[in-house]
Formats: structure tokens, C-alpha cells, sequence
């Protein structure tokens, strides 16, 4: 009756062991993770700057083209007066023009005349009048 004891046990012991030790499936190798190349991208030139500039041009051409620009005035004087000016300007525009100590007329020693073509460049005030600091008149 051992042998069949023994039997019945070893048949039992394979029994149960075989339901849980299972041979395992080896595991496949993961790839070391490999570093990627810095990539270097090109920059481009700020393109907010090229479009301000192509703006600010084109803006300059169709106001100049209208007689009116910040800080350039060209056209007659229409009055003048120790240190103000009007110049009107194309398409019966008019703009208040401020001299100053330091304005510089060309040709130098020349006297501003009411009729006279003149080129003014300077700044302009919030207002909207142009404080000269350059005034050419043209012959």
C-alpha cells in the first residue's frame, strides 16, 4: 500500500505543481532608450519687424502720396508769422507748422514768404502740429 500511497501523492504533488509552476516566457529586452539628436532650427528674422517695415513703407508712400505724414510736411505757405507757419497741403489740407531757436532754414539766410514751396521736417506734437527743425524752400 506504499507504493500506492507514494504514488497517489507524487501524482498528486504533480497535480497541483502543475497549475502554477509553469514554465515563464522569457521576457523580451527592452531597448535601451537611445538620445535623439539635437535638431538645430534655422531661425528666420523676427517677422513681425519685416512686416512692420513693409507697413510702415507702403503706409509712407500713400500718405506722402496724400499730402500728410507725421512728422514731413510739403506744400504753400499759406501763413507765416515769426515762429508759426500754416502749409496747405494736397486736397485743401492745412497744417500748423512750429519753429523754434533752433530751426534750420535752407538755403540759409533765406526769408519764409506767404506762397513759397516749402519741405518742413520735424517732429510731430500729440495735437497734431509739426514742430520744424528743417524747412527747405524750393526755388
Amino acid at each position: 500500500m506504499k507504493p500506492r500511497v507514494v504514488a497517489l501523492a507524487v501524482a498528486a504533488l504533480f497535480a497541483v505543481g502543475a497549475g502554477t509552476s509553469q514554465a515563464q516566457n522569457v521576457p523580451t529586452p527592452v531597448p535601451s532608450p537611445t538620445p535623439t539628436p539635437a535638431i538645430v532650427v534655422p531661425q528666420l528674422p523676427s517677422t513681425n519687424q519685416i512686416i512692420n517695415d513693409v507697413l510702415q513703407t507702403v503706409a509712407g508712400q500713400v500718405t506722402g502720396a496724400y499730402g500728410y505724414n507725421a512728422n514731413q510736411a510739403h506744400g504753400t505757405v499759406s501763413y507765416f508769422k515769426r515762429f508759426d507757419m500754416q502749409v496747405a497741403l494736397q486736397l485743401n489740407r492745412f497744417r500748423q507748422v512750429k519753429l523754434h531757436q533752433g530751426t534750420v532754414i535752407n538755403p540759409r539766410g533765406a526769408t519764409i514768404r506767404q506762397g513759397q514751396t516749402v519741405d518742413v521736417w520735424g517732429h510731430s506734437d500729440p495735437d497734431g502740429t509739426l514742430e520744424a527743425d528743417t524747412i527747405t524752400i524750393s526755388p
